[in-house]
């Protein structure tokens, strides 16, 4: 890669760490709950085995990333690690799919996804009934006051997503506690306990399938984790405290993950959690501390999902910039330049944000038109199924790499946990095809790669 000019190192080990957890946690567990429980048709044994599956595929997929990490500290995260293993062809495409869909998209949804609780926030004190129009233009004003945030005060923006981080597990410990509380008192409800759902099983439904239709919510409650590496450049000794923010960033997710997912299901039935749909989290807390517990823990998420928001926003800008200088694309609009002032890619922050404004009007589509309503279309999905096929491709990628022993510490150790990375990998790809709209989502995904050759230099 051609990289004239060099971001600076600003970031330390909790920063790091706080961006892994920081960008699934919020990114996904607050409103796909509902949406887990929907696809299991309200079966919670199999929403917590389709969390469980989900959630070591990433840890063990962060244990396998983190050797590229570890071998290649530089700034451009995945798109060095593609190009490292496949090539320039290989990233270039990478880094279309990162600018032109992936990124922006994801950064589009949690956008909205603030203007979402933002709205219902308001709604109960000014009497209104929230709509999809709400929540996107909410989400639109959120994006622009931290897009000039981020380009102005980078410095405090890392500190924001250090400050969101510690605030957005807070509600959850408290969820969690209370499940488990709950569950040694005996104060569960059988109809909401696992093992009862475990055996209730509908004679029209397979356990397996249902636990297969819950990878493409729960991928996206678990989406964020490698954020982290496309700041790699700006973490200080990167080398070594990138690998262990990815490692110690998912393991702690999925133990919050899965302890929330049980505080709240002993407490609520999935019918219910189902009914309420996005809320189901304010009722939840309405029934346990009244109208000001509500309150707060709507607070709480507003914060936790603009933490988010913000992470994604931080690489969203970012990412025109490593665009521009992978050795295969054309150059234009001046990508590559850094502003001497702030320090920071604007050309490439401004494109990002275009970029993001169109998917935040294609979101608000898909969710307000009724055809896509009606069949349940989840655009959100579409860059989980590229980001897996390209964690799957660097996973297998580092069996090559083995044999080379271009990477220090316990080979057998480090192959297993490739196999069981691809594993999962293929897991959750298999389920998401196989669900809803899942052959769609591939579609896209591949009409988008081969719009890639558009701005693909000729070699």
């Amino acid at each position: 890669m051609e990289n004239e000019q060099k971001l600076e190192a600003k970031y330390g080990l909790f920063t790091a760490i706080s961006m892994v957890i920081g960008q699934v946690i919020g990114s996904g567990i607050f409103f796909k709950v509902d949406d887990v429980l929907f696809a299991t048709q309200g079966n919670i044994f199999a929403g917590l085995f389709g969390f469980i599956i989900v959630g070591l595929s990433v840890i063990f997929g962060a244990i396998s990333m983190a050797n590229y990490a570890e071998l290649l500290p530089k700034d451009g995260g995945i798109l060095n690690y593609v190009d490292y293993r496949f090539g320039k062809n290989a990233s270039y495409f990478v880094g279309w799919m990162y600018m032109s869909l992936f990124y922006p998209l994801l950064t589009a949804v949690l956008f909205t996804v603030s203007g979402i609780y933002i709205a219902h926030l308001c709604a109960e004190f000014l009497n209104f009934q929230p709509t999809a129009l709400h929540f996107g233009l909410i989400g639109f004003v959120n994006l622009l006051i931290f897009f000039v945030f981020n380009i102005f005060r980078p410095r405090s923006s890392g500190i924001f997503q250090q400050l969101t981080t510690v605030l957005k597990v807070l509600p959850l410990i408290f969820i969690a506690s209370m499940g488990i509380l709950s569950l040694m008192k005996g104060n569960v409800e059988e109809a909401n306990t696992f093992a009862y759902a475990a055996k209730n099983v509908q004679e029209n439904q397979s356990l397996l399938v249902l636990i297969a239709a819950s990878f493409i919510p729960i991928s996206f409650a678990f989406d964020g984790w490698y954020v982290a590496t496309q700041i790699s450049g700006e973490i200080k000794n990167s080398s070594k405290n990138l690998p262990k923010a990815l490692i110690i960033g998912t393991v702690s997710v999925m133990i919050i993950y899965i302890s929330y997912y049980m505080g709240i299901v002993f407490r609520m039935s999935g019918e219910e959690i189902i009914q309420l749909k996005d809320t189901y989290i304010t009722e939840f807390s309405r029934k346990i501390a009244s109208d000001s517990g509500a309150l707060v823990m709507q607070l709480f998420i507003i914060i936790s999902v603009l933490g988010t928001a913000n992470g994604l926003l931080l690489a969203t800008i970012r990412v025109p910039y490593q665009f521009s200088n992978l050795e295969r694309s054309k150059k234009f609009l001046n990508l590559n330049h850094i502003d001497p002032k702030t320090k920071m890619p604007v050309n490439s922050a401004l494109l990002g944000l275009g970029i993001i404004t169109f998917y935040l009007i294609i979101y608000y589509i898909t969710n307000s038109h009724p055809y896509f309503t009606a069949n349940n279309f989840d655009l959100s999905a579409i860059p989980i199924v590229f980001i897996y096929l390209v964690n799957a491709a660097l996973f297998v990628g580092l069996f090559r790499l083995f044999k080379k022993n271009v990477f220090t510490g316990n080979k057998f150790f480090k192959v297993l946990m490739a196999i069981i990375a691809i594993l999962g990998t293929v897991t959750v790809l298999f389920g998401t095809a196989t669900g809803p709209n899942g052959v769609t989502y591939f579609i896209v995904t591949i009409f988008f790669i081969s719009a890639g050759f558009l701005l693909k230099k000729r070699t």
